[in-house]
């Protein structure tokens, strides 16, 4: 893989037999053998690079903004974008980006919210409030925030992590408690 200093690697996916590595200001896309590690294509991105994962057929892309990109794995080639919204507002700082049983799972920058997404429409179908883990993570520190999604589709577990902090936690998703009118 691509150690060279001046490469700030933001997220990797593994698709297929690659490994597709994203840069953050860099805009660069790297793809490597998975078996060998060895560098098979280099790609200019012409936007910031925050999260990548993929749905099985399309490399789907976040660049900090409320828009998430798919892109052609082969060509990286643009096939579509949408744009995330929760009731007609566009939800932006998508992070992080994981492609959880039909739905994407984005951590919001500096929040301790994970929103899911429609990949058909932009529209968010649900919100991870991990206020509480992230209030005992931080333990002061207000660069430890929550930045990582992980889905091990084998076992449908889902685990996350965040910049400096010391473990990676399974978490499960229930649904919110209605309030009684």
């Amino acid at each position: 893989m691509n150690y060279a200093p001046q490469f700030f690697a933001e997220g990797i996916t593994v698709f297929q037999d690659s490994i597709y590595q994203l840069t953050w200001q860099n805009q660069n896309i790297f793809q490597y053998d998975k078996g060998s590690f060895a560098l098979r294509n280099t790609w200019s991105w012409p936007r910031e690079g925050w999260g990548i994962t993929h749905d099985g057929s399309s490399l789907i892309i976040s660049d900090g903004t409320a828009t998430l990109y798919f892109l052609d794995p082969a060509t990286l080639a643009e096939k579509w974008q949408i744009t995330v919204r929760d009731h007609g507002q566009e939800i932006d700082r998508l992070n992080e980006l994981e492609y959880v049983n039909g739905t994407i799972y984005a951590n919001i920058w500096k929040e301790c919210r994970i929103v899911v997404i429609s990949p058909e429409t932009g529209v968010v179908t649900a919100w991870l409030d991990l206020s509480e883990l992230c209030a005992r993570m931080r333990n002061g520190n207000a660069e430890a925030v929550l930045n990582g999604i992980m889905h091990d589709p084998e076992q449908d577990r889902l685990f996350v992590t965040g910049k400096l902090w010391p473990a990676l936690f399974e978490i499960r998703t229930v649904p919110a408690q209605q309030k009684k009118p």
